[in-house]
Formats: structure tokens, sequence, C-alpha cells
């Protein structure tokens, strides 16, 4: 998996955007709200949001940690190493950070994705 590869998978997801949030933050997101981000310029570095059950494990790998600016509090990770996780966990995980997000919409706004 490299950037390309991951902005491919991300776009692939229903209604799913790209933009720059924050200043620096390469961010896919749906209707708006962001399920992913890499820093610009450096993009070596994928944040995403993955479940609760999910944050300890994932962060107990080498080459991953919880995202700078409340990771731990919102529940997102950070991939230092795009080898740190397979291909699969990868396709897996951000279709995953992609449903949660989409589940906290307004359910009118879900009705229409």
């Amino acid at each position: 998996m490299d950037i390309e590869q991951l902005r491919q998978l991300c776009l692939s997801l229903p209604s799913t955007t790209e933009g720059i949030k924050y200043g620096d933050q390469l961010c896919f997101m749906v209707v708006g709200k962001p399920f992913c981000s890499s820093r610009l310029p450096d993009l070596c570095n994928v944040n995403f949001k993955v479940s609760d059950d999910q944050f300890d494990e994932l962060c107990d790998r080498p080459g991953i940690t919880p995202a700078p600016y409340g990771g731990v509090k919102f529940k997102w990770v950070q991939v230092a190493d795009f080898e740190a996780l397979t291909i699969v966990e990868w396709e897996q995980l951000l279709r995953q950070a992609y449903e949660e997000v989409k589940a906290k919409l307004p359910k009118k706004v879900r009705r229409g994705l």
C-alpha cells in the first residue's frame, strides 16, 4: 500500500471527497466529515478513525500510534509505516473508518447518500 493506492481506495467509497482541512491535512471525507487524513507535504503518516475495541490493539503494533491532536479521545490512529498493515487490513480498516463516520451523520443525510 502507498499513498496513491490509499487515495484510490478512499475515493472508491460512496460520496467520498478529498480536500485540505486544518491548514495542512489532505482529508478523505464523507459529507465533509474526515475519516482518513495525511499531513501535507509529507504523506508518509496516515491517520484514520477506528473502533474503540480496535484502538488499543492497533496501537500495540509497531508503526502504529495514537494520532496527534485527540487520537486517544476520538479513537484515531496514525500509521507511520505502510507495511504495518496488510493490504487486506488497509481495505477493511479504511472501509470501517468510513462507515463509523457515516453512521454519526444525521439520518436524513445518510438516506441521501
